[in-house]
């Protein structure tokens, strides 16, 4: 009799497991407990046409998932009103408040952000229809076919992140299967369950196959306000109670017994399995009788360690069978050309993008990278250095000769390759062919450096109108003052000076419109910005803007003269058209100025050019030096972007600070080179 009495105590606990006391205490301000929700009404947005899980039928909602939110509306002590809506109008509904609960919504991070999601309550996968004897076997095969897929569903965002698919977007599964069985499309892809059920439900199980992939995993839960915490713990509590009891195995059974998959059948033998365990090991506990008390304790500490370990084994199963499929798809859906080496130089996983581009049919994994010069020419060198101290290398670019192609240009970088132990085993190579982002960048930087040059044209007009004067006047003079030993001092000193005037203008022309060498070498600083004063003296001049300047002697960078002699000359432009603008705008009178102050500071050269302009906003600094970016009505956009890639080049940098109706501050620092004169 006893031992009668300790079994059925047993199935009791299993089934009807006690609360731990930390659980019984847990109660709000009120005295009301937590464990129910006061009796109301909760109105439930969910999608009519998703059968088996929630559709209509002879006039009324049936379905898993509302069988399940009427079992647990019953458990939880409230009642339900349904609002049939589309999954985005549920989420907005939910968000407005309209709603209070969302039914069957598939776990997204881009869902997360807006709503909170209960525990998980089911899990499905998305999966590929072909008719039978459809040549497409693997989901590579969908390039180049047509496709039918729900529109703004989890597989749709996925999907169209790949490359040579041609789509059919229907706005539910139903449309979808209409467009697959017209022979519109060659493959669906979708819901595998909603799926099948449409299927028997038109007799056509034996027309169509599903691939033996799986797509994505698909995570069920209940969708409420963001932050109605307690909703949502009364839900998970619902969920977790149905789980520990026949309840949610018959509802199961009752709506997806005949569209079992394989996944499905494993995870239920664990199930079964891991419910043996927790009966068993309760068993035990239960033979050890007078230590229930301690016993109880450990009994729900097992039970929710094994819960855990179900949900984590789950988890397992769906990763080991989608990873690697997974990881192919990611690859191939990539529009750049994707190469992993370990650290023995080895191609571990190359992409079909990067085959193309090296002109390669045959994938070389298990070969060395340099017996490719196409990739070692970006590896050598690069790749030890990235093993051993975990630096990446962005944006590089170098040329290089691509199939069928002459002067291509590509972008790439280098990343180490981590494993689960945070150790670099390798090197990941992104590269992209960028020859007609190139081309057009070229295009454009002429097109900023030829409106640069007209504007200094203009202004120089009637700077060398002067010194030719002068010299005209002397040259007339010979004849007849040529015996005057004054004059002759005069025309020795003043007329070489007046020519050397014309010669640095000439020359400012001439650095600014010769193409850059890319060349760094010993560049006197001082006469460079001397140089670029003459340029722009008589247009300051006569917009009423005054140029006054600080240089110390003998100030030495390593650079490229041709592209400092830019960066000056747009630094310029821009400060002078700020303050003409300022002072069109304003309708001032008075003098401003433009100030350049040049000296070193300690192992640095600094140049700074102040400016009394229009000034720039906090929001305009963040986005002054992107490519493209201007706010004036004609322009490019490529004059700072330009000035701070060549500055980088030369080792320098660039920074600015502002304020608006005030003016600018443009800093320049160089490494400082010693006297070369």
């Amino acid at each position: 009799m006893k031992k009668l009495v300790i079994i059925f105590i047993s199935f009791i606990l299993v089934f009807f497991p006690v609360s731990a006391q930390g659980d019984q205490d847990e109660s709000p301000a009120n005295g009301k407990s937590v464990n129910s929700l006061e009796i109301k009404v909760l109105k439930v947005g969910f999608d009519p046409k998703s059968p088996p899980y929630q559709f209509i039928r002879d006039d009324r909602y049936v379905g898993f998932n509302i069988d399940l939110i009427e079992k647990i509306a019953e458990d939880q002590n409230f009642r339900v009103q349904y609002v049939p809506l589309t999954i985005n109008q549920s989420i907005e509904a939910l968000r407005e408040g309209e709603i209070d609960i969302i039914l069957g919504v598939p776990f997204t991070a881009e869902f997360s952000e807006v709503v909170d999601f209960t525990d998980r309550y089911l899990t499905s996968s998305v999966g590929v229809l072909v008719p039978e004897g459809s040549p497409i076997k693997e989901l590579t095969d969908l390039q180049g076919k047509r496709v039918a897929i729900q529109y703004n569903t989890m597989e749709y965002g996925f999907l169209r992140n790949i490359r040579h698919i041609h789509y059919h977007s229907a706005h539910n599964v139903k449309t979808g299967l209409e467009v697959l069985y017209k022979e519109r499309a060659d493959a669906y892809v979708g819901n595998q369950i909603t799926a099948k059920y449409l299927l028997k439900e038109k007799g056509l199980e034996d027309q169509y196959q599903f691939l033996d992939s799986h797509l994505l995993p698909l995570e069920y839960s209940f969708a409420v306000q963001k932050g109605n915490y307690q909703l949502m713990h009364h839900l998970n509590i619902g969920i977790r109670q149905l789980k520990l009891t026949d309840s949610y195995s018959e509802i199961y059974n009752e709506w997806f017994e005949d569209f079992e998959s394989p996944l499905s059948e494993k995870l239920k033998k664990i199930r079964e399995m891991l419910i043996f365990i927790v009966v068993s090991a309760l068993i035990i506990f239960l033979l050890g009788f007078r230590w229930n008390r301690i016993l109880q304790r450990e009994v729900n500490r097992k039970t929710k360690d094994l819960q855990a370990m179900n949900l984590s084994l789950i988890e397992q199963v769906q990763k080991t069978k989608n990873s690697d499929q997974f990881k192919e798809q990611i690859l191939e859906s990539s529009a750049r050309g994707v190469v992993t080496c370990n650290h023995n130089g080895i191609i571990t996983t190359i992409n079909s993008v990067a085959l193309e581009m090296m002109g390669e049919k045959q994938k070389p994994e298990g070969k060395k990278a340099s017996d490719f010069p196409f990739l070692w020419n970006m590896l050598e060198g690069n790749m030890d250095e990235t093993i051993k101290s975990g630096k990446k290398l962005i944006g590089k670019e170098r040329k290089a000769a691509l199939p069928g192609r002459e002067d291509s240009y590509l972008r790439y970088d280098i990343q180490p390759l981590y494993n689960f132990e945070k150790r670099t085993t390798g090197v990941l190579l992104f590269f992209e062919d960028i020859t007609a982002e190139k081309r057009i960048k070229d295009q454009l930087q002429e097109q900023e450096k030829s409106r640069a040059l007209i504007q200094l044209v203009a202004g120089l007009a009637h700077e060398i109108r002067n010194p030719l004067t002068s010299i005209k006047t002397f040259v007339q003079l010979i004849p007849i003052k040529m015996d005057n030993e004054r004059f002759r001092n005069e025309i020795s000193t003043l007329v070489p000076k007046e020519i050397e005037r014309l010669n640095q203008l000439v020359e400012g022309l001439i650095n600014y419109a010769k193409p850059e060498s890319g060349v760094a070498k010993p560049l006197n600083l001082e006469k460079l910005i001397q140089s670029t004063i003459i340029l722009f003296k008589q247009e300051a001049e006569n917009k009423n803007i005054e140029i006054r300047w600080e240089v110390e002697a003998d100030l030495w960078i390593e650079a490229d003269e041709s592209q400092i002699s830019q960066v000056l000359i747009n630094l310029f432009l821009n400060a002078i058209e700020s303050m003409d603008n300022k002072r069109k705008n304003n309708q001032e009178q008075e003098t401003l100025s433009l100030f350049i102050r040049a000296c070193r500071s300690g192992e640095t050269v600094v140049v700074k050019l102040s400016d009394q302009g229009e000034g720039i906003s906090e929001e305009e600094i963040g986005k002054i030096f992107e490519p493209f970016y201007t706010s004036k009505a004609s322009g490019a956009g490529l004059g700072l972007s330009l000035s701070k890639q060549y500055i980088i080049e030369n080792n320098g940098s660039l920074t600015v600070e502002s304020e608006p109706g005030i003016g600018s501050i443009f800093e320049l620092r160089f490494p400082k080179k010693e006297n070369q004169e």
